[in-house]
């Protein structure tokens, strides 16, 4: 039976820890994925509503008939954390993973480059979907990540736009009738 996907877009939240140039490869909890966690305010009560919606739309689809009370939601209590980063209690985490590279795009909807990284903290919009997974017996709703839109122009990228761009940039300095 395919999995019967629910596609969402969070409103404004604030990038954690995240792959989404490269995989999450090499180290002992690297699981071979592009991911982003997402921090939500406990006070952002509107994407807290959407997010735990999408979930639970998604467990709806699969397991109607049998309940869904027993099963995994993505979105986890930043208190769980505490004792690894005191800030996150103020937060809810939710990870969205996917074996491909996602789609990344800038503030105006262009491309990416390589050179821009999105760092602890800065704002995005997620897009991915959520669907059905059995782990070990267990029912879960996993998120499944589509794309990643930087909310805010970072400052070095205007400088950093690509590798061309900064090649270019370079040979410019060097040319004797500049």
């Amino acid at each position: 039976m395919p999995i019967d996907y629910v596609h969402i877009t969070t409103l404004p939240v604030h990038a954690h820890i995240n792959f989404l140039h490269v995989p999450d490869i090499g180290g002992p909890l690297s699981d071979d994925r592009y991911k982003i966690t997402i921090l939500i305010s406990k006070h952002d009560t509107e994407c807290i509503k959407e997010i735990n919606n999408a979930c639970e739309r998604a467990a709806n689809r699969e397991w109607s008939g049998s309940g869904t009370k027993d099963v995994q939601m993505p979105l986890t209590d930043g208190e769980t954390q505490k004792s690894i980063r005191p800030a996150l209690a103020n937060y809810h985490l939710c990870t969205f993973k996917s074996f491909h590279a996602p789609i990344l795009q800038m503030p105006d909807g262009t491309v990416m480059p390589r050179s821009v990284e999105i760092k602890v903290g800065d704002p995005v919009r997620v897009f991915g979907s959520m669907g059905r997974m059995i782990e070990d017996q267990r029912k879960i709703v996993a998120c499944y990540l589509s794309g990643v839109q930087l909310l805010n122009e970072p400052p070095d990228s205007k400088d950093n736009s690509s590798v061309i761009e900064r090649l270019h940039q370079r040979l410019a300095d060097f040319l004797p009738w500049n």
